[in-house]
């Protein structure tokens, strides 16, 4: 519809407009209506209408010099002004200022309404023009912009000059932001044609920035008014939520402020280094500049990193073996630690964390009966893990999957505790097991635990873990194992301390005994 305002000082005349036409149809609305100049200029001001029909004559200043002040406001506003009188002279002065015609009153219904009908097709044919040279221009901002970050080289200064100007770029200083949309399922989309429409208009129509489209990547070019952190967050709302209507996700980072045009390629390399990395950043909205990265850069060899890890891998389980799931979060960080440590690439992480959760699993399920009703989703739920798109969040999901697990046994008193401590020795005697490590990961004191497992078995903590190391030994003896065989088959790195930790507890040496049985 095109807004139409009415002025006139008679009311007569104004509701008789008004009523003299079926101004819907004809693809019209009458605003509102003024009963003078001064009334007539702020409701202008108020509704910026299409058309003004407007009397010659009113009280005070008169409807010529109300018009002869519009039309250098808007020189493309239409206009029609109505007399009661054949005044040729009025007339005259009137079309100098550029109106569109000249009616007297009573207005004839039929030549208003051939009027509107003719200013309806001029107004829409303006219109379109309109939309064409605004994306026209739209269209050719993008292109300077990509024009910039794609080949700087082939540039010439006095025309790249020229052209910014014309595309209203000279800003105080530019920013570079990155949009990557991915599927829900965590698959790679691609630049999504309907969600850059959007994002342009919101972005363009407002002037906070120009969409464009780049490799696989959506950008914005931001203004100078939105590179504030309050407007940042709202433009990432704006981001996140035309991407979640298209089910969707993405991943958005921005790079270095920049003060010259020519230099937002600076800015572009920043924001495309951060969504590189984007997996080592504990950010769930925008990544920039302020954003604490997680990896680092030191480098330890990978023996030391997968004894370390071996050593996490352990604690882990035997956290979820006695119930206490307290730590399991802080180690499941520890290891993300050694991995960030020894460089690891953000598929390495994910099959490394993908190995850790299934090997835990997978072992507690086999120890534990009761866990088998839960098995049937576990493949599903360890696939998971490769769809986080950072660090920080795969870690919190593993942990509640591990803990769940973990939930699942059934646990009663501390004559159970213990009996699962004794089965712990006995399944894992080969290990480097210390009771300063179980005490850690069951939340008791070291000194405690032993007196407990004291009380309970009769024995002290190494004492009956040399006892069980012994009696495998003396199994694998018999067997004949080679004593240093039988030395790593119990969990002892040291031959000559396993032939004097033997002798000790048998009388006899590892070769002695071995020759009488």
């Amino acid at each position: 519809m095109y807004s139409v305002l009415i002025v006139d000082d008679e009311l007569a005349i104004r509701e008789g407009l008004v009523a003299l036409l079926d101004w819907e149809s004809l693809g019209y609305q009458v605003i509102d209506s003024a009963a003078n100049a001064i009334e007539a200029k702020h409701k202008y001001e108020l509704y910026s209408p299409d058309l003004m029909i407007v009397d010659i004559r009113m009280p005070g200043r008169d409807g010529l010099e109300l018009v002869e002040e519009l039309r250098a406001l808007d020189p493309e506003m239409h206009i029609i002004i109505l007399s009661g009188y054949a005044d040729f002279n009025y007339a005259k002065r009137a079309l100098s200022f550029g109106i569109d015609t000249y009616l007297l009153k009573p207005v004839d219904e039929d030549e208003l309404q051939l009027y509107l009908e003719n200013l309806s097709i001029e107004l829409d044919g303006r219109i379109t023009d309109r939309k064409k040279q605004a994306a026209i221009k739209v269209w050719n901002r993008e292109m300077l912009v990509q024009s910039l970050l794609m080949d700087r080289s082939a540039q010439n200064p006095s025309i790249m000059e020229a052209t910014v100007l014309e595309a209203e770029l000279l800003w105080d200083s530019y920013q570079v932001v990155l949009i990557r949309l991915i599927l829900q399922d965590n698959a790679d989309h691609g630049p999504s044609t309907v969600v850059k429409a959007r994002l342009a208009k919101s972005f363009e129509e407002n002037d906070w920035g120009i969409v464009f489209l780049l490799d696989s990547y959506l950008g914005v070019l931001l203004q100078p008014s939105f590179q504030k952190e309050l407007v940042h967050k709202l433009m990432v709302q704006n981001i996140q939520q035309v991407v979640f209507d298209h089910e969707l996700e993405c991943i958005i980072t921005a790079g270095d402020m920049v003060n010259s045009l020519e230099d937002i390629s600076v800015s572009h390399l920043s924001a495309l280094a951060r969504m590189k990395e984007h997996f080592f950043y504990d950010e769930t909205g925008m990544i920039g500049p302020d954003s604490m990265k997680i990896k680092n850069g030191l480098t330890v060899s990978s023996e030391e990193i997968e004894n370390r890890l071996e050593s996490v891998l352990e604690r882990m389980f035997f956290c979820m073996d006695t119930g206490n799931c307290a730590l399991l979060f802080t180690l499941i960080q520890e290891a993300g630690e050694l991995m960030i440590t020894a460089d690891y690439s953000e598929m390495a992480v994910k099959s490394r964390y993908v190995r850790i959760v299934s090997y835990l699993l997978n072992k507690l399920s086999f120890q534990y009966k009761e866990l088998s009703p839960l098995h049937s989703n576990m493949d599903e739920q360890i696939e998971q893990i490769y769809k986080h798109t950072s660090l920080p969040q795969l870690q919190r999901y593993a942990s509640t999957l591990l803990e769940y697990y973990a939930k699942g046994i059934t646990r009663d008193d501390m004559e159970v505790f213990l009996k699962r401590m004794l089965d712990l020795i006995h399944r894992h005697y080969n290990k480097n097991l210390k009771l300063d490590t179980l005490a850690d990961v069951l939340s008791y004191s070291s000194a405690y635990l032993g007196k407990l497992f004291k009380n309970s078995t009769g024995y002290s903590f190494n004492s009956y873990l040399d006892n069980v190391r012994m009696e495998k030994a003396k199994e694998l003896l018999t067997q004949g194992y080679k004593i240093h065989q039988v030395a790593n088959e119990v969990g002892i790195s040291d031959v000559d301390y396993f032939r004097e930790k033997f002798k000790k507890h048998e009388g006899v040496s590892p070769s002695d005994y071995r020759r009488k049985n």
